[in-house]
């Protein structure tokens, strides 16, 4: 969403931003980029959604910026505690992945911006100028998800779980993989032979849209489907 794009804040202070991504080589990377641009320095990291929580507090920043898929506390989750305790801070989430229960997590918790991981780095700058100037930023690809009125930006089509289509039996695949086991532990886990869960585990990752089983774990934990 075109915003403007000052360099400094409303107020003419710099922006402090908190970058937060459980990947070293991504958070040291985004870190090291940003604090070289105008207006932007960043002031903390963290590698969590807990640790985000503690740093927030105590460096209380403008701007946070955030990976959504990290082990441990859901980035939400964090959301809501950080603005509990500082109301004016602002979020821009950032992911690999597209899903639309991403997006509508996000603006259920009232995220500044929701940007993609392979819109490059120069979309983050962008974007944490974007939500400091009291704008929402979302990446183009998204944009066509959303209505944007006077009243709330939404999805365009209502979320339905995508949990919902898959069969009783995949839902247990599902469940058993996301636990680890190997394909061959879950058919005979099931009585089934391995292509036939092969077969399943290829329907239920199509249906997801997920293709790596980390991915299919983090889901299933977010889902309810097996707890953390």
């Amino acid at each position: 969403m075109a915003q403007p794009d000052p360099s400094v804040n409303g107020d003419g202070q710099i922006i402090r931003l908190l970058v937060v991504d459980d990947h070293g080589l991504v958070r040291d990377s985004v870190s090291a980029v940003l604090n070289t641009e105008q207006g932007i320095e960043v002031v903390g990291t963290a590698s969590d959604a807990d640790e985000a929580i503690r740093k927030a507090i105590e460096l209380k920043p403008a701007v946070v910026l955030m990976d959504i898929d990290m082990p441990g506390a859901s980035c939400f989750d964090a959301i809501r505690i950080i603005r509990s305790r500082l109301p004016d801070t602002l979020f821009v989430l950032f992911t690999a992945y597209a899903h639309d229960d991403y997006l509508d997590q996000a603006l259920r918790v009232k995220a500044n911006g929701f940007v993609l991981k392979h819109d490059g780095l120069a979309s983050l700058a962008q974007a944490v100028r974007c939500v400091a100037a009291g704008g929402f930023h979302c990446s183009s690809l998204l944009m066509k998800r959303l209505v944007v009125d006077s009243k709330q930006i939404r999805l365009a089509t209502p979320l339905h779980s995508r949990l919902s289509a898959l069969s009783p039996r995949e839902r247990e695949l599902l469940r058993i993989l996301a636990q680890g086991l190997s394909l061959k532990e879950a058919a005979s886990l099931l009585g089934i032979s391995y292509k036939t869960a092969d077969k399943q585990k290829t329907s239920l990752m199509a249906k997801l849209d997920i293709h790596d089983r980390v991915e299919l774990a983090r889901y299933a934990i977010r889902e309810g489907v097996i707890q953390a």
